[in-house]
């Protein structure tokens, strides 16, 4: 925030910026350090002059103030820009189960401000190159519509379609982080918009400016300059929630413990936050290890092989929101593998759950399944096989069987999974399907399809 905002907006940024701090530690752990300084953690320009005075005084007069629930543990403390007139639900908006603060409140106060109104004219050549550059938006060269085909219940576009050789749908986040990252940040600011097309363009309509939840910096620096102070500023963006003070010795202690762990093994390298336990850490190891080598067997057995060159790197993430920020994936999520790179929930989470051993199984299929396939295997054989590896068929047996889906329908819902209750029943189907695969032409079948695909790809 500007030096020119209320110092009373400055102090409610500055207890939102400690708490978030303090909550996310080590969410870059496998970079070697814990926050990046971009809007990824918190966005970082180097005050100066008037600036640093003001900002420094802000952040002297609300030392070790935090924000904490109602069982005293930091919040989920995230802010944006501009909200638009109402903040975001995190559920609507990521997937995850929404906190009492974090379910979206009405914001009047940024109405008035500069980003309540923007609109962007993209050329669909261009937009068609930035969805090329994600799995989840690849449409294929020609871009022939975008519609949104459901709006979450603060106005902002939850799923969208997208057309192309190919049809995808994604959710609306996604889809401006993807097209924010080719086009740059300034064309679609949130996901709180309309579009429409006009001859070789693409019009977005919108308010906001970027994610949405938490705290609104334009809504707050309104609320500072009509006199409200920042106890009251944060119990309107944070209702149900109060403020604490934690004691230096706290902080000293938190600036001084080691940033990372890492263990690595004969095939996995684990990189984990400070805190994870290391048994813990030990028997995912083993479970890996384990799991390489019997998926390794199989393809032997399938005549088959792959580059292992170098090690398969695990980050384990400390935190649920962590895990989201850093992958985009939804909280039912249980890991998420892109080449040789695996990120997992926290351990303590999926041990929890008692999925621990099938999840880290599951991943390491998604591994080496992308080795083998080069990335070009469908989603309905690469989920099926991995469900099938890591034997989670028992966990699905309660779960609704749908009526039979040809393999393109199936990989059409695959790419849209609205509720992780859709996601079961659509990983069920793309079991069922392997299973059927398997029973009629065998285990080794299957994997061969899978490389099969990387072949036809190149050629």
């Amino acid at each position: 925030m500007e030096h020119r905002k209320q110092p009373e907006a400055l102090k409610a940024q500055a207890i939102v910026s400690r708490t978030f701090g303090l909550k996310n530690l080590g969410r870059h752990v496998g970079e070697g350090y814990d926050f990046c300084s971009t809007t990824h953690c918190q966005r970082f320009i180097p005050a100066t002059g008037a600036s640093f005075q003001i900002s420094k005084r802000a952040v002297e007069s609300t030392r070790g103030q935090v924000l904490a629930d109602s069982s005293g543990k930091y919040v989920d403390a995230y802010f944006h820009a501009a909200c638009g007139g109402m903040t975001a639900n995190i559920e609507d908006l990521w997937g995850i189960a929404a906190p009492e603060y974090l379910q979206g409140v009405r914001d009047e106060y940024c109405k008035l401000m500069p980003h309540r109104n923007w609109s962007a004219r993209i050329p669909a050549n261009r937009l068609a190159q930035a969805m090329r550059s994600d799995k989840r938006t690849d449409i294929g060269r020609v871009l022939k519509s975008i519609k949104v085909s459901k709006y979450d219940r603060t106005g902002r576009a939850q799923w969208i379609w997208i057309e192309g050789d190919k049809i995808k749908a994604v959710r609306g986040w996604e889809f401006k982080i993807v097209a924010g990252r080719k086009l740059g940040w300034q064309l679609i600011k949130s996901s709180r918009f309309n579009v429409s097309r006009s001859g070789d363009d693409f019009i977005f309509t919108g308010t906001g400016f970027g994610h949405g939840l938490g705290l609104c910096q334009e809504g707050t620096h309104v609320m500072a300059a009509r006199g409200l102070d920042y106890r009251r500023i944060l119990k309107f963006y944070f209702p149900h929630t109060g403020l604490k003070t934690v004691n230096d010795s706290e902080l000293v202690q938190v600036d001084f413990r080691p940033n990372q762990q890492t263990f690595t093994g004969d095939h996995f390298r684990l990189i984990a936050g400070r805190g994870t336990d290391q048994k813990a850490l030990a028997r995912a190891m083993s479970i890996f290890e384990a799991a390489r080598k019997d998926l390794l067997l199989r393809l032997e057995s399938a005549a088959l092989n792959v580059d292992e060159s170098r090690p398969y790197e695990v980050i384990i993430h400390s935190s649920t929101s962590g895990f989201i920020s850093a992958t985009g994936q939804s909280g039912w999520v249980s890991g998420v593998t892109r080449g040789r790179r695996i990120e997992l929930q926290p351990l303590t989470l999926l041990e929890k759950r008692g999925i621990l051993e099938t999840s880290l199984r599951h991943e390491t299929a998604h591994a080496i399944i992308e080795r083998l396939g080069g990335g070009s295997a469908p989603r309905w054989l690469a989920e099926g096989l991995a469900i099938h590896f890591a034997g989670e068929a028992p966990g699905l047996s309660k779960t609704r069987t749908l009526p039979l889906l040809s393999r393109d329908e199936l990989e059409r819902r695959l790419a849209k999974p609205a509720s992780a209750q859709v996601s079961r029943e659509l990983y069920k189907a793309a079991y069922l399907e392997v299973r059927r695969l398997i029973a009629s032409q065998g285990e080794p079948a299957a994997w061969r399809l899978a490389a099969r695909y990387f072949n036809s790809s190149r050629s």
